[in-house]
């Protein structure tokens, strides 16, 4: 049943381009019906946010609501369907494969040690275009809004807004995010280009650029190249999964403890200098990462074998 296995890499990521959105534009349409009426908030006014009335206990039920349906419609449905079609064991063409621990151990330090120079680059992101020229206004009305329906969100302070909030943030985005960037999109483009770097790169640049979200950009650029190094050099997705749910659930709880922190840029926790906690953040990342790929036994011809398999006996 391996249908799109063997066409080109570059057909394959058309297909997969246009099964998520076809999947998103009908299930979110649907979703967002159901989600309108249950809420009372006519689609008008769910079409602006400008005009949403955050005041309104529903509109937290409609933002929670949004989020399980874009999980379920652009990272669960449309990746599995994906790689059921491309081969016969979908879980291990998604690289959802037993891991070593060490790895998981490795990925998510590596992330929390990674805070302060994300933190740092994420000044440098806002140095390069500023905030007084129109595409600066623009990009920071852009920030601005995306940061109030999150504050939104997170800054409830119930601890059973804490749990929903550590499984519609932290969880959905760990798991649905990294099946998307690196489960499907990086062991695509790593065929593609036939170079695992490259192939590591442009996920986590289409990563950071879908969340329009300009001025945290090349902060969410770094942790993209991250993820897709701890699942090239692990072999399985699940140290990155992992790592990415413990960096999320980190910013989750920071700001449940202190609600302040959501009109902040970053949840990183200010210790002295950030030049010098940074350059100390980088020599670790560096450490670690080289720590991963010395252990490393994975490589391009054991993740592409099953490629060459002929898959179109199910059972095989």
């Amino acid at each position: 049943m391996a249908y799109f296995k063997r066409i080109h890499p570059i057909l394959q990521l058309l297909i997969f381009g246009g099964m998520a959105m076809g999947c998103f534009m009908i299930f979110g349409f649907i979703g967002t019906f159901v989600l309108a009426k249950a809420t009372g908030i006519d689609l008008l006014t769910l079409s602006d946010p400008g005009k949403w009335d955050y005041s309104n206990p529903a509109l937290l039920t409609f933002l929670r609501g949004m989020l399980v349906i874009q999980f379920l419609a652009l990272f669960i449905i449309p990746v599995f369907l994906f790689a059921r079609f491309c081969d016969s064991k979908p879980m291990q063409y998604l690289g959802l494969t037993s891991a070593k621990p060490l790895y998981i151990l490795l990925g998510v330090v590596v992330l929390i040690v990674a805070l302060p120079f994300v933190d740092w680059t994420g000044t440098i992101n806002h140095s390069l275009i500023p905030e007084t020229t129109t595409i600066g206004k623009w990009m920071k009305m852009s920030e601005e809004a995306a940061a109030k329906q999150i504050g939104f969100m997170l800054k409830r302070n119930t601890v059973q807004d804490l749990f929903l909030n550590l499984v519609l943030v932290a969880v959905f985005a760990g798991v649905g995010e990294e099946l998307f960037f690196r489960g499907v999109l990086q062991r695509l483009f790593i065929k593609l280009f036939k170079n695992a770097w490259l192939g590591i790169l442009v996920p986590a640049f289409i990563f950071s650029a879908i969340h329009l979200q300009f001025y945290g950009f090349i902060p969410r650029f770094i942790l993209g190249i991250l993820l897709g190094l701890i699942y090239w050099y692990s072999g399985s997705l699940w140290p990155a999964i992992i790592a990415h749910f413990a960096y999320d659930a980190f910013a989750v709880v920071m700001i449940w403890f202190n609600p302040a922190l959501a009109e902040e840029d970053s949840v990183a926790v200010s210790l002295g200098n950030k030049s010098l906690l940074a350059a100390v953040s980088l020599a670790l990342i560096i450490i670690i990462v080289i720590i991963m790929k010395k252990r490393s036994t994975n490589n391009y011809e054991t993740v592409y074998a099953r490629d060459n398999i002929d898959d179109s006996n199910p059972f095989a």
